[in-house]
């Protein structure tokens, strides 16, 4: 069994944690009560969402573990350990900073304006991939997926197509990040883009998140599930 204010302080601090995500989350500098942070940043973050009635309990919690004094805090119950295991989860993975090559799909295989349709599937093929980035001149043009391939192979010349004649300009948002950036601006992009748009965007990684440098790995909503998988 912990000490009696063990669990109180892991808790409070964990609480004070995740109030710190939500009003950077946020960019609220005022102070704005912690139910209403949680509520306001669901509306934009998944994690938030999947944990918003557990976060606005804990808010009620917190009030009832502690008895706020002038100079300190006197604690009149203690969270079971259950509880802080799960409050400090929660904190951990809103200040998750791991990179979003981590989770990305690898290798990916490029195309150009000379590549045709069948060297497209082909280069698809061979990693299993289902989205290929093409580029003109090093420039991006946008992505050719694998259904979009399998649909021109019954074409009498599949050999001889430019794989870039099958670019649609369908709306698809594509955002480069660097390798390093976090893998929770990932999802937010993706949450933010498919309530905007209704389109599932992709994401391509690059070491500097340069749009002119050749991807090092991609991520598309295809990813997403087992994004969260991990990180919930």
């Amino acid at each position: 069994m912990a000490d009696k204010t063990e669990n109180g302080v892991r808790f409070l601090n964990a609480y004070a944690s995740i109030e710190r995500s939500l009003n950077q989350m946020l960019c609220k500098n005022d102070y704005v009560p912690f139910k209403r942070l949680v509520h306001l940043a669901a509306k934009n973050n998944r994690i938030v969402a999947k944990n918003e009635e557990t976060l606005k309990e804990y808010s009620d919690l917190r009030n009832a573990i502690v008895h706020q004094r002038p100079r300190n805090e006197e604690f009149i119950a203690e969270p079971l350990d259950s509880v802080v295991e799960n409050i400090e989860r929660i904190a951990d993975i809103l200040n998750e900073d791991e990179c979003v090559l981590n989770y990305a799909t690898t290798p990916v295989q490029c195309a150009n304006e000379t590549t045709t349709v069948e060297e497209g599937y082909r280069l698809l093929h061979g990693i299993r991939g289902d989205k290929l980035p093409v580029y003109r001149n090093n420039e991006f043009v946008g992505i050719v997926t694998m259904d979009q391939i399998a649909g021109w192979l019954v074409d009498d010349n599949p050999d001889t197509v430019p794989i870039i004649n099958l670019v649609q300009n369908d709306g698809t948002q594509t955002l480069f990040m660097g390798q390093r950036e976090s893998i929770m601006d990932a999802v937010l992009f993706f949450d933010r883009t498919v309530k905007d748009t209704g389109n599932a965007p992709v994401i391509l990684i690059t070491e500097s998140g340069d749009a002119s440098d050749k991807p090092i790995g991609i991520l598309s909503t295809h990813d997403l599930s087992r994004i969260l998988a991990a990180l919930v």
